[in-house]
């Protein structure tokens, strides 16, 4: 009898970042035939997935997907760290090399996932107690995280899309497996991407099945994955048709909604998120203890506070209540920055705090940036989109007259401003090949302020273990 390697709900939380997710040997294997013998087999597979995004794993800066969305923000320009703590080596952008637990953390965690999803893909047909739309919806969800996986992966570990298709990317692995394979190229990778999402999106139209709950994956949210890789491979057309389709049925957040703690997905309009109990909760290993400064946790406390950039507070239009409500001026080391109250969970869900993974203003920003470059008569409609994000941000708003780069300038000034501390910043930087500028920052750690575009520090190597254990990969394959 065939035994399979997955892990039911806790999957493997506590395996060390230093193993590969070949290596790793299952808390607990049960024979495929019991596993998926049951359409809620296969979910409790991707429940397990889920959690292990959501969990800590070892170390204080392990703490699932949101951890790695922090190291996003803290590797751009719009977070200052106010003293070095956890994190301090993604700040100063020092975290690369192959035996360091970042490049390790990020490759274990999603390809952990991918194994599991591979499980489900390859084996929820078996289920005896389910219809195939039903099936099919169970393979939407695992194909739309197997996409997400990859497209996670494949920003850290090579250069971006546009310019480096033919570059060395990610090993794709598209079944389960326990032999290793060679690294693919970054449009191979790309390509299993986008394949993924487009099926998964089929299979849910098709399924038209509700989700249980936010944490699953679903139609809007494999529109929504399909409208960041286009926007990352510069597919205007594609962006823009993926990014409305997702935000259909979505509201945009009130002001209320937008200043109401970021913490609590029953009180905001989310797309996708990761809700988080009491029981659940990591305490000071969470994305909130990190950022969050009203409760007391690594930010809060002092021992790594996270401001908001001088220069991008003096680029927010008056009236704004992303600057006028939530930001207070702080100087830290004689530079000011703004202590930012957008994510506070003091009073309301404390250390048990909600973690957001998709709202509909990403969407609208995505489709708005894809139609002013797209220009013609996609411009009106990407001004228009912009306007409807200031009606609800700025007490007072002005009406949008950019055009052309512009306007686009504008939207992405936008993108920073509503998405500040969502785990955009960086792969942002990387899109749009513009380099990193900590002219403003107390704690540069990197030499004249500045890195070019497209430096080899940006991206991971592959993890040693990676190298030690899969014979296709070797020293020469590495990363510069």
């Amino acid at each position: 009898m065939k035994k399979i390697l997955f892990y039911i709900l806790l999957l493997v939380g506590v395996v060390s970042c230093s193993e590969d997710f070949l290596q790793t040997s299952p808390s607990a294997s049960i024979s495929d035939d019991k596993v998926f013998k049951t359409i809620e087999g296969a979910k409790a597979v991707i429940d397990g997935v889920t959690r292990d995004w959501r969990e800590y794993h070892d170390y204080h800066d392990q703490f699932g997907v949101k951890a790695i969305d922090l190291v996003s923000d803290l590797m751009g320009e719009d977070i200052v760290v106010g003293s070095l703590h956890w994190f301090r080596y993604d700040y100063t952008i020092d975290n690369r090399e192959a035996t360091y637990r970042r490049p390790g953390y990020v490759w274990s965690l999603f390809y952990r996932g991918i194994r599991n999803l591979n499980e489900v893909i390859k084996h929820v047909n078996e289920a005896t107690n389910a219809t195939e739309l039903e099936k099919g919806h169970v393979k939407a969800q695992a194909l739309t995280m197997r996409a997400y996986s990859y497209f996670r992966l494949i920003q850290h570990f090579q250069q971006t899309y546009v310019g480096h298709k033919s570059d060395p990317g990610l090993p794709l692995y598209t079944e389960p497996m326990n032999e290793g394979k060679p690294r693919s190229t970054v449009q191979e990778v790309y390509d299993l991407i986008v394949q993924d999402l487009d099926e998964a999106i089929t299979l849910f139209e098709a399924a038209n099945i509700s989700r249980r709950d936010i944490s699953e994956v679903d139609l809007s949210v494999a529109h929504g994955i399909r409208a960041r890789v286009a926007l990352v491979m510069n597919d205007w057309p594609a962006a823009a048709l993926h990014a409305q389709a997702a935000r259909t049925g979505y509201s945009l957040n009130t002001p209320a909604q937008y200043m109401s703690g970021f913490d609590n997905a029953t009180e905001m309009v989310w797309m996708w998120g990761l809700p988080v109990n009491e029981e659940q909760s990591t305490i000071y290993a969470s994305f909130f203890s990190h950022l969050d400064m009203t409760i007391g946790g690594y930010a809060g406390l002092g021992y790594s506070p996270k401001y908001l950039c001088q220069a991008l507070y003096q680029q927010m239009q008056a009236g704004d209540i992303r600057r006028d409500d939530l930001l207070r001026p702080t100087f830290t080391g004689g530079v000011p920055v703004y202590i930012n109250y957008k994510f506070a969970a003091a009073g309301d869900k404390e250390f048990s705090a909600d973690y957001v993974m998709m709202r509909p203003e990403e969407m609208l920003l995505i489709e708005a940036e894809a139609r002013a470059r797209m220009g013609g008569a996609d411009e009106a409609t990407a001004q228009s989109l912009l306007q409807d994000l200031w009606d609800v941000r700025i007490t007072t708003p002005p009406t949008v007259t950019e055009t052309g780069q512009a306007l686009i300038d504008r939207i992405l000034l936008e993108r920073r401003i509503e998405l500040w501390g969502e785990g955009f910043a960086f792969y942002d930087l990387m899109r749009l090949k513009k380099g990193l500028n900590r002219t403003f920052h107390r704690y540069a750690a990197i030499p004249g302020n500045t890195i070019p575009a497209e430096d080899p520090v940006f991206i991971y190597k592959i993890p040693q273990s990676e190298i030690d254990n899969n014979p296709f990969i070797e020293e020469a394959d590495q990363n510069p």
